[in-house]
């Protein structure tokens, strides 16, 4: 079957001058595994014709919330929008500081801006980089009312140190665990450890629907707010009286029924990225100026990417893209964002490094063995000529 998929997948979205322009990839950094499951679900709800949350919806929030252990879960557009949704029930003070690792993508911290809180930001672990939690006591204030773990790459932060730290300062738990379907930590799952937890099924996530996401809680009274919230202020759709504000944070049953096909991959999706990762570790070992992620101990992992730092890593990318191969470097800190340097309370060498020499590979379901061997060699190369 035909790879589907437009920009992002086969391709991207580049600027030169001003102008636009679309770049094909002989291997690309995204490649969702899509085949004849997901055309047929989508077909099943049009021949339905039940397009909005529906059957399909609730089928799969039942199947995320069965696998995650949640003990409540609610839908939501895509992460991004599910961190917000999670802050408004949270109802944290106006003004107060939530405590956000630097290395993380910007919707962490915009999400908690749009929510009317101001970020403090923590610096990363240099080995698995997630929050470094040594770090956390220094930073808080009087002013502090959360923190918010990052499970990076397909890994989980370390919980319990977090949480512990949180019950001893009062703070609420917001798990960002965009990139962490299928991650647990001491045998319970990224989202689920704190008082809220959001899980991203954007297009390069291990499960995607495309765009989506789903809000974890194991508080009933905050799953309340949250169905509240989500549909215009009312618990049911198809009534016109509100009890409360709220707005539209729905899924459709077309995206659902792409994320019930993509559920019943899951085991071989993950198992897939293990593989895949496992064998970049073994193809780049002993290679001088390379550093590998490492895992949280306790954590499982679920490759998000292959994420490595590279002592020369503008060359290793610009080889490997003249080998029409597509690479993407790591988050820019959150500290030095334009948009978000009003924040900032100084340097985090650790979040900066990882910036300056972090670079991700595919491991995706579409990479073969050879693509990897390909891949590695040219990194090899790189190294072995310095």
């Amino acid at each position: 079957m035909p790879r589907l998929g437009g920009v992002g997948f086969s391709g991207c979205l580049a600027t030169r001058a001003g102008e636009v322009f679309q770049m094909e990839w002989k291997i690309s950094q995204i490649q969702p595994w899509f085949d004849q499951d997901e055309l047929d679900a989508t077909a099943s709800c049009i021949d339905a014709r039940w397009l909005t949350e529906g059957p399909q919806a609730a089928k799969f929030l039942a199947r995320v919330q069965e696998e995650t252990g949640a003990r409540h879960a609610v839908l939501a557009p895509n992460g991004t929008l599910g961190l917000f949704l999670a802050f408004l029930a949270a109802d944290l003070p106006r003004d107060s500081e939530i405590l956000i690792p630097s290395f993380t993508f910007y919707a962490s911290a915009s999400s908690a801006v749009f929510a009317g809180l101001r970020p403090v930001f923590v610096d990363a672990d240099p080995h698995t980089f997630n929050l470094d939690v040594s770090a956390l006591e220094s930073l808080v204030t009087e002013r502090t009312a959360a923190i918010m773990p990052v499970h990076v790459y397909g890994q989980s932060a370390p919980l319990d140190e977090i949480c512990e730290f949180a019950a001893r300062h009062q703070l609420t738990v917001i798990e960002d665990a965009a990139q962490a379907y299928g991650v647990t930590y001491r045998g319970r799952h990224a989202g689920t450890w704190g008082d809220l937890g959001v899980i991203s099924f954007f297009s390069d996530k291990t499960i995607t629907t495309g765009e989506g996401g789903v809000v974890l809680t194991n508080n009933t009274a905050l799953y309340e707010k949250l169905r509240l919230l989500r549909n215009q202020g009312r618990p049911h759709s198809g009534t016109f009286v509100h009890d409360s504000l709220g707005m539209n944070f729905r899924m459709t049953d077309l995206q659902c029924a792409v994320g019930n096909a993509q559920l019943g991959k899951f085991p071989q999706i993950m198992a897939g990225k293990q593989a895949k990762h496992a064998r970049y570790v073994d193809n780049l070992s002993g290679v001088a100026g390379l550093r590998v992620m490492q895992v949280q101990p306790g954590s499982n992992h679920v490759p998000f990417r292959f994420a490595l730092l590279s002592e020369h890593k503008d060359e290793v990318a610009t080889a490997l893209e003249h080998a029409g191969i597509q690479t993407r470097g790591f988050f820019y800190p959150l500290h030095l964002q334009p948009a978000l340097r009003q924040y900032s309370r100084g340097p985090l060498p650790v979040a900066e490094e990882l910036s300056e020499k972090g670079l991700c590979l595919p491991v995706h379901h579409g990479l073969t063995d050879g693509d990897i061997d390909e891949i590695c060699g040219i990194i090899r190369d790189v190294h072995n000529k310095r």
